[in-house]
């Protein structure tokens, strides 16, 4: 493997070989034997090995580019002033459950290290529920996760400031765990939650609240 190999400009200066074939060159540890890996100079009239190193898996292909080509492209955390997302929550102040006829919105923030709101009541059997989650950290490198158990859609991951949706349709009564589906911090098990689904022509109110056994009862009433 060359660096940009696959490109129309390869960098001709390293060359990387993949060996399948080396089961006495390190320690025999782990479910599998490792595998090598050279890293060499090949910009001289002679190939120099510059590293011989073990590599995870059966190696067969890799891309490799210049770091600068990433790094000096990279969005470290978008700010969250300017997230112009329909459905952003700048602030916990701001979050809030919706409903508009069968359809719940839920307009949640996450940040190390809790959900906002994490009890929610009122959705009903028959609803469709969009979580807008908003990650508010403004700290390089501590995405958020969001899932919900039963939930026919793929978990979410949500870098700092971003704002991503999440929509589940209940199929059951019951109460209903939601969490953080990556690891932030050490308190990242307090992330998680729960919404209440009631039967189909419950009269529940909408209601939510964060760090609470019960919902308040000045929140949002049911359209």
């Amino acid at each position: 493997m060359i660096p940009g190999g696959d490109s129309k400009k390869p960098t001709g200066k390293y060359l990387v070989a993949y060996n399948k074939i080396t089961k006495d060159r390190f320690l025999p540890t782990g479910p599998e034997l490792a595998q090598s890996a050279q890293l060499f100079d090949i910009s001289g009239d002679k190939m120099q090995l510059i590293l011989d190193y073990p590599t995870i898996g059966e190696p067969h292909y890799a891309q490799a580019v210049a770091a600068s080509l990433i790094r000096d492209k990279s969005v470290k955390f978008f700010k969250i002033e300017d997230n112009s997302n329909s459905y952003v929550s700048k602030g916990e102040a701001t979050t809030k459950v919706v409903r508009e006829g069968n359809k719940v919105h839920v307009y949640m923030t996450a940040i190390r290290s809790h959900l906002t709101p994490d009890n929610i009541e009122g959705i009903k059997l028959g609803d469709e529920v969009y979580f807008h989650v908003t990650n508010i950290e403004q700290d390089w490198d501590v995405p958020h996760g969001f899932a919900i158990k039963g939930a026919a859609t793929g978990e979410l991951l949500i870098m700092p400031g971003e704002t991503t949706t999440l929509k589940w349709v209940p199929d059951r009564v019951g109460i209903i765990p939601f969490y953080c589906t990556d690891f932030c911090s050490a308190l990242h098990q307090e992330m998680s939650g729960y919404a209440r689904v009631s039967p189909a022509g419950s009269t529940v109110p909408i209601s939510f609240s964060t760090g609470t056994n019960q919902p308040k009862s000045d929140s949002i009433p049911a359209k």
